[in-house]
């Protein structure tokens, strides 16, 4: 079988897309699937014609219009695989609906107000233009995979949605984490942009009740973004910028480093993210997470990790309470995370059922060719 991944990024990318690709590559190859993967920003539509041409089956993970139309002109079935929330008015508040009633209310949030520049109206048919493709995409594509069941349910599709995790690979030789492996004193730590949607400042509002309560603690947050001042100031208008360390954008290795050597990974949303690696990434290194209760946050952390009501610093407080007071506990639902994420998560689960969905979407157009 011949598989083509298609992905719209640079080569260089961080993304959690490419993750995703070269996670599930070698898997594939030990099973001599011949794999090809496309850039559909990057690479020229020869190429595209070309392994188009060469493939079985192509794996999409973007909606790339265009590229789904020379698919389906050249006869290829398509497993298309979401990333992303497909709709604006999914991203803070969510609640299951049909794709008639998403709709409206996708429209209505897209409409723009009464006193928008002239620009900002005429942005509004951009915005229709993209959900246009987005939704054409997926009626063109043959079957369905998200990355989340939460991220599936949410598209509303009339079609079923297959969940098809985000691997990460868990070592076995990894030392159990300890108490005694941890600096002191003991470290909560973010990961990731530093921007609005992300809550980091939810987290330093919880920070500051736990520092009125006297207890002794850091917080390390890792990233950038257009926030950055921003949380640098309201840490300092807080008086805890003593407690709080922003180191910036590190090297991956380093990151995971940090995030092992922390009690607690914490993830504060205020969106519906859809299936962080993050918080896979601190369940690799037997980390526990402390996670709002938005989009795939929750199911991604698994049931062994801490959940508190999204925009809550008080609830949030007392979860990193909990972690203080109970650094045992704490050690052990890292290290339970760690085993189900590794049962749950493995490359070899992703790749077993995206290569169910081939042979189904294979076998039906045999069965089809046979009937004409």
């Amino acid at each position: 079988m011949k598989i083509l991944i298609q992905h719209r990024h640079y080569e260089n990318e961080i993304s959690g897309v490419l993750t995703y690709i070269h996670s599930i590559i070698p898997e594939l190859e030990v099973r001599r699937i011949e794999v090809k993967t496309i850039s559909t920003k990057q690479d020229n539509i020869a190429k595209w014609f070309s392994y188009i041409a060469w493939a079985d089956i192509v794996h999409m993970n973007s909606n790339d219009l265009f590229f789904t139309l020379l698919c389906k002109i050249l006869h290829k079935k398509i497993i298309i695989k979401y990333h992303y929330c497909l709709y604006q008015s999914t991203h803070t508040n969510y609640e299951s609906m049909k794709l008639t009633q998403r709709l409206k209310a996708e429209f209505k949030q897209t409409l723009p107000k009464a006193n928008y520049p002239l620009k900002w109206k005429l942005h509004t048919f951009v915005k229709w233009a993209r959900l246009f493709t987005r939704l054409s995409t997926a009626i063109l594509a043959d079957a369905h995979t998200a990355c989340s069941n939460f991220l599936g349910e949410s598209s509303a599709f009339p079609w079923p949605v297959d969940t098809l995790y985000n691997p990460i690979e868990i070592k076995s030789e990894n030392q159990l984490k300890t108490l005694e492996n941890l600096s002191n004193p003991y470290k909560f730590i973010f990961v990731g942009r530093l921007a609005t949607d992300k809550g980091v400042d939810i987290l330093l509002k919880a920070a500051r009740i736990l520092q009125d309560e006297n207890k002794d603690f850091q917080i390390i947050i890792i990233g950038d973004g257009g926030q950055s001042n921003e949380l640098k100031e309201l840490a300092s208008n807080l008086e805890i910028a003593e407690k709080v360390n922003f180191l910036g954008k590190l090297p991956q290795k380093e990151v995971l480093l940090k995030v092992q050597d922390a009690l607690a990974l914490i993830a504060p949303s205020r969106w519906q993210d859809p299936a962080p690696y993050v918080v896979q990434e601190a369940s690799s290194v037997q980390t526990c997470s402390i996670v709002s209760k938005m989009g795939g946050l929750p199911e991604v952390a698994g049931p062994h990790s801490l959940f508190f009501e999204n925009e809550d610093a008080e609830e949030l407080a007392k979860c990193m309470r909990y972690c203080l007071d109970n650094p045992d506990e704490v050690i052990n639902r890292g290290f339970q995370s760690s085993e189900y994420v590794a049962e749950n998560f493995s490359a070899a689960r992703a790749v077993n059922r995206l290569l169910e969905i081939c042979r189904e979407l294979t076998s039906k157009a045999l069965v089809t060719t046979s009937d004409r």
